[in-house]
C-alpha cells in the first residue's frame, strides 16, 4: 500500500522550549489518538505502529495539544462503531478528559457515509470536541469552509464505497470455500480439529471422536440427553467448551452458564441432531443483509452450501438417521426408568390412529402392563381393545427376526442375479420423465416472465394478470413437486439398487437376534399397529426399498425365463 506522502500535513508551531510559562502548558487541549484496523487491513502495509506514531508525531509538535491515552481497535469493521476501544473513548470524552480526538485519516475513523458524518458534523461539535483527521487536512476548529463541505462527505462516501467492495470480495470468497468444502469456521466442531496443514479441512479428533460415538451410542440404547449428560459428568468427561479450553483455545460461548461449563441435555442434543459427524458439511446457514446490518438472519435451505464426504465421518449414516427418529419419538419414561421404553411413541391403535398408551393394572400381588387406546381411554371414540406388553414384545419379535430373514434371502439373491440391465432401463425411462418435467417448468417460467410485459403493452389487463399468475404458478409448484419425486426415484436407483444395498446391511446386522432392544427397534421400524381383533402389523423402514427390489428381481427372473 502506497504511503501518502506528508507535504500537506498541517504544520503545528514549533515546540514550546523548557522556558515556557506554566499556565500556557496548562491552556494545552487533552488529546487523545483514536486508530482502527480491520481483518483486511492485515494484507496490506497498513499496520497499528504507523498509524500511532504519525499521529504521536503530530501531538507532539503541537502547541496547543497535549497527548492523553491512545484507543485502537485492532480487528473491527469501519461499518459501524460498536467497538470497544471507541466506546472506551466516548466514555472518556463525555467525563470531559477528552477534547481533542486526532485520527490519521478518516478511513480509520470509520467506512459508514452517515455515521461518520453524524460524529464529525454534529456528535463532536455539541460535547465541545476537537476533531483532527491529520492526513486529511481537516481539523474542526479551524470551521468549515467551501472545500469542507464538499470533499469531506466525499471522502466519506469513498471509505463506504470501499468497505462495500471489500465486503462483496470477502462474501464471495467464503461462499466459493464452503462450495468448496472447505470449513471456514473459526473453530471446529467438537469431535475434530482442524488439520495443522490446511487451517479448512476437519481431520478427527479421537478422544472427542470416541465421546461422540458413546453419545450415539447410548442414545440408541434409549437413554435420554440428560441421562446422557449425567452419565459423561460422572465419568469426568469434560464438556465441549471446557475441552477447547484445555486445548489452549480461546474459546467461549453464549451457552456457558457456570464457571465451568459441564455437560447438559441441550449440549448433548447439539451433538445428536448436528450432521457434520457424518462427513457432511453445512455452512452458509445464515447470513447478514448487508454490511451495514450486522443482524443474522436464517437462509433458506436451498441457499445453504452442503457438501457430502467432505471430511471423515465419525458416525454412520444410518446410525444419525435412526437417532434423529428416536429424537423424534415420545420421549417420555415411567417414574424411575433411566431409560426410554421399548416401543415409545410407535404404537399406535389400527383403527383410529390414535397412539396407543401404557396402563398398569394391578391383580392381587401383580401387576400387569397393557397398551391401550388413547382415544377410548380420553372420550371412548374407539373400541376398547388392549395388548399386554409381553403379548406385543413377543409378537413383535417374531415379525422382526422373520422380516429380517426375508431381507437377507432378498440380499443373497439379488448379489447373484443381474439386475443391471433392468436398474439401467429403469433409470433411463425416469431420466426421460424429468427432462420433460424440466422442459415443461421452464416453459411455465417463460410464460410467468412474459405476464408482466403483457401487462405493460395492454394486451391483458390487472384482473387476467392476477388470473394468469396464479394459475401458472400453481402449475410451476406442482411441476417442482413432480420433479423431486422424479429426481428421488433417480437417486433411489443409484443407491439401493446397486451394490449399495446399505439398508440391507442394517437388517443383515441382526440376523442372530434374540431378544428386542431400544436401538434395534428403532432402527428398523417404522410404527406398531395394534387393531380390535390383537392383530398386530409391524410396519418396517425401507418398506418402499424392499418391494421396489423385489419388483426388480421379480421382472429379472421373468426376463431369464423368456
Amino acid at each position: 500500500m502506497a504511503r501518502k506522502s506528508r507535504k500537506n500535513l498541517p504544520q503545528p508551531e514549533q515546540a514550546a522550549t523548557s522556558a515556557l510559562l506554566p499556565e500556557l502548558e496548562e491552556a494545552k487541549m487533552p488529546a487523545a489518538i483514536y486508530g482502527r484496523l480491520s481483518v483486511e487491513d492485515e494484507e496490506t502495509e497498513e499496520s497499528m505502529e504507523t498509524q500511532i506514531a504519525l499521529v504521536q508525531d503530530y501531538i507532539n509538535r503541537s502547541r496547543e495539544l497535549s497527548y492523553v491515552d491512545t484507543y485502537f481497535d485492532n480487528g473491527f469493521t469501519g461499518t459501524n462503531f460498536k467497538r470497544p476501544a471507541f466506546t472506551r473513548l466516548m466514555n472518556d470524552v463525555r467525563q470531559k478528559k477528552i477534547k481533542c480526538i486526532v485520527v490519521k485519516d478518516l478511513s480509520r475513523f470509520g467506512r459508514n457515509y452517515l455515521d461518520a458524518g453524524e460524529y464529525i458534523e454534529k456528535i463532536f461539535p455539541f460535547l465541545g470536541v476537537r476533531f483532527i483527521a491529520v492526513n486529511d487536512n481537516y481539523d474542526s476548529l479551524g470551521g468549515k469552509n467551501a472545500s469542507d463541505e464538499l470533499i469531506i462527505p466525499f471522502k466519506n462516501l469513498i471509505n463506504e464505497a470501499y468497505c462495500r467492495d471489500i465486503s462483496v470480495k470477502v462474501r464471495t470468497q467464503l461462499e466459493v470455500k464452503r462450495k468448496s468444502g472447505q470449513y471456514i469456521g473459526a473453530f471446529a466442531v467438537y469431535g475434530y480439529l482442524k488439520d495443522e496443514t490446511d487451517k479448512n479441512r476437519l481431520v478427527a479428533d479421537e478422544y472427542a471422536a470416541d465421546v461422540v460415538r458413546d453419545v450415539f451410542a447410548w442414545k440408541l440404547e434409549g437413554m435420554s440427553p440428560q441421562d446422557i449428560a449425567a452419565r459423561l459428568n460422572n465419568s469426568g468427561i469434560l464438556s465441549p467448551m471446557e475441552y477447547k479450553k484445555s486445548l489452549g483455545m480461546r474459546f467461549a460461548t453464549s451457552f456457558k452458564a457456570n464457571p465451568q461449563a459441564v455437560w447438559s441435555a441441550n449440549a448433548v442434543l447439539r451433538i445428536l441432531k448436528n450432521p457434520v459427524y457424518t462427513g457432511i458439511l453445512i455452512q452458509g446457514k445464515e447470513t447478514t443483509p448487508s454490511y451495514k446490518v450486522r443482524k443474522r438472519v436464517t437462509k433458506p435451505e436451498s441457499e445453504w452450501a452442503i457438501v457430502p464426504d467432505a471430511h471423515e465421518a465419525i458416525i454412520e449414516r444410518r446410525d444419525f438417521d435412526s437417532v434423529q427418529k428416536a429424537l423424534s419419538l415420545d420421549p417420555r419414561r415411567s417414574p424411575g426408568d433411566s431409560a426410554v421404553q421399548l416401543f415409545s411413541g410407535m404404537v399406535f391403535c389400527g383403527e383410529c390412529g390414535a397412539s396407543m398408551v401404557r396402563k398398569t393394572v394391578p391383580s392381587g400381588n401383580k401387576k400387569y402392563v397393557y397398551y391401550i387406546c388413547a382415544a377410548h381411554k380420553q372420550d371412548k371414540s374407539c373400541s376398547p381393545h388392549r395388548m399386554r406388553d409381553e403379548a406385543l414384545e413377543q409378537l413383535v419379535l417374531d415379525t422382526v427376526k422373520q422380516y429380517i430373514r426375508d431381507v437377507v434371502d432378498l440380499d443373497d439373491i439379488l448379489a447373484m442375479t443381474d439386475t443391471a440391465p433392468l436398474r439401467t432401463a429403469e433409470a433411463q425411462k425416469v431420466q426421460r420423465q424429468l427432462d420433460k418435467k424440466r422442459s415443461e417448468h421452464e416453459r411455465l417460467q417463460k410464460l410467468l416472465m412474459s405476464l408482466y410485459e403483457s401487462l405493460a403493452d395492454g394486451i391483458i389487463d390487472r384482473d387476467e394478470y392476477a388470473r394468469l399468475k396464479q394459475n401458472y404458478a400453481g402449475r410451476c409448484a406442482e411441476c417442482e413437486k413432480q420433479m423431486d419425486a422424479l429426481q428421488e426415484t433417480l437417486t433411489q436407483i443409484g443407491e439401493h439398487g446397486g451394490g449399495h444395498r446399505e439398508w440391507m446391511a442394517q437388517f443383515r446386522k441382526h440376523l442372530n437376534i434374540t431378544e428386542l432392544e431400544r436401538s434395534i427397534v428403532v432402527a428398523l421400524i417404522d410404527r406398531i399397529l395394534i387393531y380390535r381383533d390383537n392383530r398386530v402389523e409391524v410396519r418396517f423402514r425401507f418398506a418402499d426399498e424392499f418391494a421396489w427390489q423385489t419388483d426388480i428381481l421379480r421382472r429379472a427372473q421373468i426376463r431369464e425365463v423368456v
